[in-house]
């Protein structure tokens, strides 16, 4: 069972104290190398830790100021109702046996809780703070990338550009709370629309963007009728127009495909785009 009191030091095991930062420094660097420090970085010490005492089972509870209390289980596993009644609520690394030494439980905890920090500041970097769905900039990335690879190897994607209907009309007759409610499901319609791979993106105000991979025509519309039935779903009423332009047919440069793409879309409404 998990011992939901941390382990004290006695003299004999601090001689071995000073050996803790090599193999955790090493860790560290052995994740740099191949990805950034994240989750998987918090996986990756337990499963270190573990290997170095034989332990059974280890979780790290980390807390952060815009999350509740996070737990993370050696392996993935889920941190049950039995293990939560077992843990303490302070932040720490809880192990089965208990004979880590204090002062490498301390480490351990303090590497897993910048890696998490870390995390959180990248996903906040790269996301819409208010649908969650990728930012601008993630976006831009993104684009330039898909039509490298489509020029590169003639590997096809659609953009597709989407323009929520008087949607300014909302904001100043039912206020910016109803308007930032609607922005928040039609994002969540935008992911379950998508398939894995896809990026669906908030790009403006009321503007959002989807880059389908490995996607022409029909796969267009396909997304656009499944994006149309979950706006339904969700019991919203939120009109949208679509243009779409695809890669390599129509351009691989960015800038060509978002400017054929947005005619599209305003020639649906209508509307001469220059």
């Amino acid at each position: 069972m998990l011992n939901p009191e941390l382990k004290l030091v006695d003299a004999t095991e601090q001689t071995i104290e000073g050996n803790y930062e090599s193999w955790l420094f090493q860790t560290m660097l052995d994740e740099l190398a191949t990805s950034e420090l994240g989750i998987s970085f918090i996986y990756s010490v337990l499963e270190q830790l573990a290997k170095r005492y034989e332990l059974t089972d280890a979780v790290v509870v980390l807390e952060h100021e815009s999350l509740t209390t996070q737990e993370f289980r050696l392996g993935g596993g889920a941190v049950t109702a039995e293990h939560a009644g077992r843990l303490s609520a302070a932040p720490g690394v809880y192990c089965e046996p208990d004979i880590v030494p204090q002062g490498e439980l301390d480490a351990v905890r303090t590497a897993c809780q910048l890696a998490l920090s870390l995390h959180l500041a990248r996903f906040t970097a790269a996301h819409d703070a208010l649908t969650t769905i990728a930012n601008r900039r993630t976006f831009d990335i993104a684009l330039a990338n898909s039509t490298v690879r489509s020029a590169r190897y003639g590997w096809a994607f659609t953009l597709v550009m989407i323009d929520l209907k008087d949607f300014k009309i909302v904001n100043d007759r039912m206020g910016h709370d109803v308007g930032d409610r609607l922005l928040r499901h039609f994002g969540f319609a935008l992911r379950l629309a998508v398939r894995q791979g896809d990026l669906v993106a908030r790009i403006g105000g009321d503007e959002f963007a989807v880059i389908l991979n490995n996607a022409e025509g029909h796969e267009a519309m396909g997304f656009v009728e499944r994006l149309r039935e979950n706006v339904a779903n969700a019991g919203e009423t939120i009109e949208f127009t679509t243009g779409t332009a695809t890669s390599p047919r129509d351009s691989t440069d960015p800038a060509e495909l978002t400017r054929i793409a947005d005619a599209r879309l305003y020639a649906k409404r209508g509307i001469i785009h220059r």
